[in-house]
């Protein structure tokens, strides 16, 4: 295949038009479902939709992923929403949500590594500010549940055992656990994440030349993290908006390479 693919369609159809085993790796962030105005989703299904749909589409991840193909999924470890008109009225733990529908899946997750995206701590309020009476306790911690489809250890011939990109520096950094990531706050669509959090992701858990998708590819920034250390992608998203911008920045990339 190429050496990047972006398509502008929904994930679950888009995915059921691919071959089965064909991906190496899956490196995604879906929608939060926490109300963010995208231009082309709706980010507030009732949560037990909201789930289905993951199921939905975790499910042709699972179908496309190689037997040794692994995945690793962003998401919150804990959120609030909202019932009856009433704003985080309830909370709930996408982390948890999420393993258990991987897990349904005959997936089997190994590792969840978080970090924590403190600028998300402007959209939320205190609650009763310095007082007892309701505090709003805010989470800035995001977990990536990394894991696999058969079989955890790479499957390679012995005169191509696959190729390293990653320094000791990242992985390091990528077995520990807690991975210390700056945010991204020049965000180029309503909800961002930083190139550093998916190029750790790839180097770690793939080899170069892999095949990496991501179901929501928003601005590409997944791409943009393939193109660096010589993965092949494919990118989905609903959004002709968002995959004008992912087409603009990879070729701003391969302009920086002239």
């Amino acid at each position: 295949m190429e050496q990047y693919k972006l398509i502008h369609g929904d994930c679950i159809e888009e995915m059921k038009k691919m071959g089965e085993n064909s991906v190496d790796l899956c490196v995604t962030s879906p929608p939060y479902n926490c109300g963010i105005e995208y231009d082309s989703y709706m980010d507030n299904k009732p949560w037990d939709e909201y789930l289905s749909w993951c199921r939905q589409w975790l499910l042709e991840v699972k179908r496309v992923l190689k037997p040794d193909g692994r995945f690793a999924i962003n998401h919150l470890v804990e959120m609030g929403i909202s019932s009856n008109q009433k704003k985080n009225a309830i909370r709930v733990s996408p982390q948890v949500e999420l393993y258990n529908i991987i897990r349904s899946l005959d997936l089997t997750i190994v590792a969840q590594p978080m970090w924590a995206d403190l600028t998300r701590s402007t959209l939320t309020s205190w609650g009763s500010w310095c007082s007892a009476s309701a505090p709003y306790i805010y989470n800035p911690f995001e977990v990536i549940l990394i894991g696999y489809k058969k079989q955890w250890k790479k499957q390679r011939d012995k005169d191509n055992k696959g190729v390293n990109t990653i320094s000791k520096e990242d992985f390091m950094k990528g077995v520990g656990g807690v991975w210390n990531i700056q945010p991204e706050t020049k965000g180029l669509t309503v909800a961002n994440f930083p190139v550093a959090l998916p190029k750790l992701c790839i180097e770690l858990l793939s080899f170069k030349d892999d095949v990496v998708l991501d179901p929501f590819m928003g601005s590409g920034t997944t791409a943009i993290a393939c193109l660096q250390t010589g993965r092949r992608f494919i990118g989905f998203d609903i959004s002709k908006h968002y995959v004008k911008i992912a087409e603009q920045r990879i070729q701003k990339y391969y302009g920086t390479l002239l």
